[in-house]
């Protein structure tokens, strides 16, 4: 699965809710990739909100990139443009 590289909206997801508030347990997602993760939204313990410096420092070790690799989370540029071409394709009755 390739990285999702979205350089827009970026967020910084706590790993595991339990994790602690390191940058070990920080991981930097554009907000349509946060969105998709198990645990955005959910009732429960939050945990604390992670500090200016970690955030900062989250983000430039991820080259200011979304870092999501999760299966079936998103899909490469090049996968979109195979089902935008093949949309086209299809008789318009499919459509």
């Amino acid at each position: 699965m390739s990285r999702c590289n979205s350089t827009e909206k970026l967020e910084v997801h706590h790993k595991r809710r339990d994790g602690g508030n390191g940058i070990e347990n920080a991981e930097v997602l554009c907000h349509d990739c946060h969105v998709k993760t198990g645990t955005y939204g959910v009732n429960g313990k939050s945990p604390v909100d992670f500090t200016d410096e970690i955030i900062k420092a989250a983000k430039k070790r991820a080259g200011y990139r979304c870092e999501c690799d999760r299966e079936n989370c998103h899909i490469s540029l090049d996968e979109r443009t195979r089902n935008i071409i093949d949309a086209v394709k299809m008789p318009k009755y499919y459509l």
